[in-house]
């Protein structure tokens, strides 16, 4: 994560010690901000580190589909299922880590069922009426103000107190002028073949840098 602006490196500073926790973390910020790579860095300096971190984005899918890859479903539970079942993101992310990218855009109905899941420690697939034990770490992240999704009904209030026990806030980019050369240059480095002549690139970062003013 690149980055040394104080609000980054707070960011930074946080992450890490949110990791020696197993607590429940809600990250906010704008779309662009890196929420998922927090995400994965919360996890990886974790406990948990050698477990799964399975991701989802609860804003791409219907709120059917969203249901079945999820919680999973059992042989025949709906037209169309894989004979054998399913296991859901929750099963596959045993012993793990689960991020929820754009919490907020969950549908109410399935905030209820995930609210069950973190509070009893078990999941039920779709058809089925057998819990499965699960043991796993949420990381929530939104663009949503969940404090205004909370007084609209959007948002069940006891699921948002169990998942914003740690709490991280990315700064915008343009909240991190400071950052914009190092960010440029980790991003043309990348990008660049190593036939490139250095002096292309320098002009490259001079000439995005006089355009993000």
């Amino acid at each position: 994560i690149v980055g040394h602006c104080p609000a980054m490196s707070l960011a930074k500073s946080l992450s890490f010690r949110f990791a020696q926790s197993d607590s429940g973390v809600l990250i906010q910020g704008e779309s662009g901000t890196g929420k998922e790579l927090f995400a994965q860095g919360i996890h990886r300096a974790s406990s948990r580190s050698d477990g799964p971190f399975v991701a989802l984005n609860c804003a791409a899918l219907p709120e059917s589909l969203l249901e079945s890859e999820l919680f999973g479903y059992e042989d025949g539970a709906f037209t169309g299922t894989k004979r054998g079942g399913k296991p859901g993101l929750i099963e596959l992310a045993d012993r793990g880590t689960l991020f929820l990218d754009e919490i907020g855009d969950m549908p109410v109905s399935l905030q209820t069922r995930l609210l069950r899941v973190l509070q009893e420690r078990e999941v039920i697939r779709l058809g089925s009426t057998e819990p499965s034990p699960v043991n796993i770490r949420v990381v929530a992240a939104t663009h949503v103000n969940l404090e205004t999704a909370l007084h609209e009904g959007r948002f069940r209030p006891d699921l948002y107190y169990r998942l914003n026990i740690l709490r991280l806030q990315l700064p915008p980019l343009r909240e991190r002028a400071g950052d914009i050369q190092a960010i440029a240059h980790h991003c043309l480095v990348k990008a660049a073949d190593r036939s490139v002549d250095q002096r292309d690139i320098d002009r490259l970062l001079s000439w995005l840098l006089a355009n993000s003013q």
